[in-house]
């Protein structure tokens, strides 16, 4: 299978031990991973691979890789690797149609309103559902700081549609803006890891 629009990926052992994370670029079936992690330095090896991509979703596949040192000229990472695709194991849907509920209470900060709570009850690599009792305008940009994996970073939401709901409260679609490859990637990163916690819960169910 040949990625869409895939520029993050997760690389695993074979025995499924995380090895870091590595930047992606491809054109056709030429794949490219740039990384840092000194775990991914033997010359070849097979590897487990989550692609994250925009529009085939997350594709979890076999791979083998053959590392050396970075050779491109503006790439910042000391580690590149030619990556085969050998097997798609799996693929799940869009990461941008796949929302996980969550409940995660945080400061949100509006330059006209100030600093406000509110309440992430879902979140995809798209956007977030904010419930708070502080009245919102359409397209009104908020931010707000969370550690969605190792670092607090710093995100910015636009608000798209309001619902309202119980005890005073507004509901509000908002969507992610100027999200930097480190923030997505970490977004992505926690969605797919509670994906993976919400069906072994229904497995042991």
């Amino acid at each position: 299978m040949t990625l869409k629009k895939c520029s993050r990926c997760t690389v695993y052992s074979m025995k499924g031990q995380r090895l870091g994370e590595a930047r992606v670029t491809h054109f056709g079936d030429t794949v490219t991973l740039f990384f840092s992690d000194a775990r991914l330095r033997d010359p070849k090896i097979k590897a487990k691979i989550n692609f994250y991509d925009d529009v085939l979703g997350v594709l979890q596949t076999n791979c083998t890789l053959k590392v050396e040192r970075n050779t491109v000229a503006g790439a910042s990472e000391p580690l590149m690797a030619d990556c085969k695709i050998t097997d798609v194991t799996n693929v799940i849907q869009r990461q941008k149609d796949v929302r996980v509920k969550v409940e995660i209470e945080t400061p949100f900060f509006s330059n006209k309103r100030g600093s406000f709570m509110g309440v992430i009850d879902n979140i995809s690599a798209g956007g977030i559902y904010l419930i708070t009792k502080q009245t919102l305008e359409p397209n009104e940009i908020i931010s707000f700081e969370y550690r969605f994996k190792s670092l607090v970073r710093h995100f910015d939401i636009m608000a798209i549609r309001a619902k309202q709901e119980s005890g005073g409260r507004y509901g509000y679609g908002c969507r992610f803006i100027n999200l930097t490859d480190g923030a997505d990637a970490a977004i992505r990163s926690y969605v797919y890891k509670k994906q993976l916690e919400t069906r072994m819960d229904k497995s042991e169910t």
